[in-house]
């Protein structure tokens, strides 16, 4: 395996994590338990480039979820930046467009992830994460992204080969996929959906179109691909 073909593995794995982290909050039945293994035991989260500090251990995120709102919410990353640090590590930047539906009707912000992970065997983890909000999200309607950051979650860890990953998948997508766009707008928690897919790669191939047929248990880490099917691309 080439270097670049690495990085763009565990770039994969580190944007697979960043979805399954949004789409946690974004629908209730997944447990905190299965959730907190994508983080580092000595996970550190902050805020407001790191003067306000959330967590500084797995023990101390999990009381932090507690405090979180049970409201309906979305989280589309508009912007991400990855790059290899050195001793198995590395840093993914984000920009995210947050909403939230609250009484008086929906707020947002644009906010800074700044993350680190480590990288092993058994694949990435969270190090550490600081959110920073920066601007004001003043779309009105609601856009949900449940279904995309699952299906996203799904297809990134394909990419990455991690283990149970789907081959299938990784195989309809190819090895030189390096962006990935869904649209899947269903309402959160569904437990059968269909959504498209789309890649494109670091080859002049043109990408694909892959209409999936999806199966979510939403206690599972990732949903289940029931079936796929190769889109016509329109000339």
């Amino acid at each position: 395996m080439t270097s670049s073909f690495d990085q763009m593995r565990a770039q994969h794995d580190a944007l697979h994590l960043a979805h399954r982290w949004f789409a946690f909050f974004e629908a209730p039945g997944s447990p905190l338990e299965t959730h907190l293994e994508i983080f580092d035991p000595q996970v550190r989260l902050s805020g407001q480039q790191g003067r306000r500090l959330f967590a500084d251990d797995r023990d101390s995120l999990a009381a932090w979820f507690a405090t979180v709102r049970g409201e309906r919410s979305s989280h589309h990353i508009l912007h991400a930046a990855f790059e290899t640090a050195p001793q198995g590590t590395s840093r993914l930047n984000m920009l995210v467009a947050y909403q939230a539906m609250r009484p008086e009707g929906v707020q947002g912000a644009i906010i800074r992830y700044e993350t680190e992970l480590s990288h092993g065997p058994d694949g990435a983890r969270f190090h550490s994460l600081d959110k920073t909000p920066i601007l004001p999200d003043t779309q009105a309607h609601f856009a949900p992204s449940w279904a995309a950051n699952r299906v996203l979650a799904l297809a990134h860890a394909a990419l990455a080969e991690l283990p149970e990953s789907d081959a299938r998948l990784r195989e309809a997508l190819g090895a030189s996929t390096s962006q990935l766009q869904v649209q899947a707008n269903v309402p959160e928690g569904s437990l059968h959906y269909h959504a498209l897919l789309s890649a494109a790669g670091t080859e002049a191939a043109g990408g694909c179109h892959l209409l999936l047929d999806l199966e979510d248990d939403v206690s599972a880490p990732l949903p289940a691909l029931s079936r796929i099917v190769q889109a016509e691309q329109s000339s």
